[in-house]
């Protein structure tokens, strides 16, 4: 599929800003750029713009209607938004770097983290990138069974509430205590609300089945809090559905056809901001450090 442009044009611009990721963080940090007057250009990998509103948050939570209006805000701002377009091999950093005074690094974390377990590539057994997305695209309707969520943060308490309004018996699975949990306490009220039932204590050793998921082993665990004391006693839940939301990371592909190994290696005038920047990965932190980053690119324009 070709690069798609949204495109309006502009007037004398103070700085040229590049933003990877229109997610949260990249428009946001677009809008208060261009208000300043700077020529903006935001380059987004996906068909459509909007990160991980568009695409991961589930749609029972944020109707996507609520994207246009931002977008239709950007435009009328001059804002250039490059769709289909991939930094990394096709497009390389470097050419970013230095066709633009700053660069604003927004990708998101769409990758998600994998754990080193045996029978991780059974059927049934997915990760919650996947998950969310072909809920979201109307790809997945409805799920039978048992779908057993693994992980203790807001990501795996969405890909619960999704599984229970799917028609699955949900279950989430994590391995610290309760209180542990890195999940805002109103998601985990939230979805007990919603009849998930949540164990805590709960360490995956592997997934069972032949050629699709039959069940899950787990190791029980001990400890208050965050600490975690493993018991050595193990226990096989049944189940039809495994989703793995045990973390994120950025996508290093970004990085691919440039000098650059690692997202520290960066210069100065790439600035991160979104999730990639942020350890709690929220719409409020992702627009917080949107905004600090448009401060940085501001000075850095100045100097």
């Amino acid at each position: 599929m070709p690069p798609a442009v949204i495109f309006v044009s502009g007037s004398d611009f103070v700085g040229k800003i590049a933003i990877i990721g229109s997610g949260p963080a990249g428009m946001h940090a677009a809008l208060l750029l261009a208000r300043q007057n700077h020529k903006v250009e935001i380059f987004e990998k996906e068909p459509k713009p909007g990160g991980m509103l568009q695409y991961y948050l589930p749609k029972f939570r944020f109707t996507r209607e609520g994207i246009r209006p931002k977008v239709e805000s950007l435009e009328k701002l001059g804002v250039k938004i490059h769709l289909n377009t991939k930094i990394g091999i096709d497009k390389p950093l470097e050419g970013l770097i230095s066709k633009f005074d700053a660069v604003i690094l927004a990708p998101g974390e769409w990758v998600a983290k994998v754990p080193r377990l045996h029978g991780i590539n059974l059927e049934k057994v997915v990760f919650w990138t996947e998950f969310l997305r072909d809920y979201n695209e109307g790809k997945l309707n409805s799920l039978e069974g048992k779908a057993i969520t693994i992980g203790g943060g807001n990501t795996a308490m969405d890909c619960a509430r999704v599984a229970k309004r799917l028609g699955a018996e949900s279950i989430v699975a994590y391995r610290r205590s309760r209180e542990g949990m890195p999940a805002d306490l109103d998601e985990i009220a939230a979805a007990e609300k919603d009849g998930v039932e949540i164990k805590d204590h709960l360490s995956p050793v592997q997934f069972r089945g032949r050629t699709e998921l039959e069940s899950l082993v787990f190791e029980k665990t001990k400890g208050a809090g965050r600490e975690l004391g493993m018991t050595g006693e193990q226990v096989e839940i049944k189940a039809d559905y495994a989703i793995l939301a045990i973390g994120q990371q950025p996508d290093p592909s970004i990085l691919e056809g440039s000098k650059y190994n690692s997202f520290k290696e960066l210069p100065d005038k790439v600035i991160l901001a979104g999730d990639i920047a942020n350890e709690k990965k929220l719409i409020a932190t992702a627009i917080a450090s949107a905004t600090a980053a448009a401060e940085k690119a501001n000075k850095i324009v100045d100097n």
